[in-house]
């Protein structure tokens, strides 16, 4: 049975050496970054502000997971996706031993365990406002492929064929800025 095709970008679900639960810190998102920025998307730091990041990236700050700010009428808005130019108040999980799920966009190996890998950034969904960001499971190990590292496979039931495409892999942002 094939893995559930359902890219949905990063998903925090714990934490390397335990310690405190997952938690956010607010950053601020400038008017002239145009990129919209999705629920589950990995981030990085330009000038103190935060921006959506890529693979070609290489000093991530964490995952978006939602922004308040004032709409066109000056009525507080929350949204789990910010819309470009945006000025906003963003939340994001930032702490380095943070793990996250995200879906491979290719087929699956064992031996994937311990890899390095890079992002595919995808479109996030404008309805949903949620990240499309996979990873790259077709090119672990490559040659600069080192935005996250494979901590482990997912248990969940439909996702978790291994040597099918689209598995879900528990990862750690390799190139963090905290670390």
């Amino acid at each position: 049975m094939a893995n559930l095709d359902s890219p949905n970008g990063f998903n925090p679900i714990g934490k390397i050496g335990g310690g405190t639960s997952p938690a956010m810190n607010k950053y601020t998102a400038v008017a002239g970054h145009n990129v919209q920025i999705f629920q589950g998307d990995l981030c990085k730091l330009n000038a103190g502000n935060i921006e959506r990041g890529a693979a070609a990236d290489t000093a991530f700050v964490g995952v978006f997971w939602g922004c308040n700010f004032d709409d066109s009428d000056g009525k507080p808005t929350f949204k789990n996706n910010r819309p470009a130019a945006q000025v906003a108040s963003m939340f994001i999980y930032d702490d380095p031993y943070q793990t996250f799920e995200i879906q491979g966009d290719a087929a699956s190996a064992q031996s994937n365990l311990g890899n390095l890998g890079d992002i595919n950034a995808g479109t996030g969904n404008t309805s949903t406002g949620v990240s499309a960001m996979e990873v790259d499971s077709a090119n672990f190990g490559g040659a600069n492929k080192i935005n996250v590292r494979v901590v482990g496979l997912s248990d969940k039931e439909g996702r978790n064929e291994v040597g099918s495409a689209n598995l879900l892999y528990e990862v750690l942002i390799n190139e963090h800025v905290y670390k």
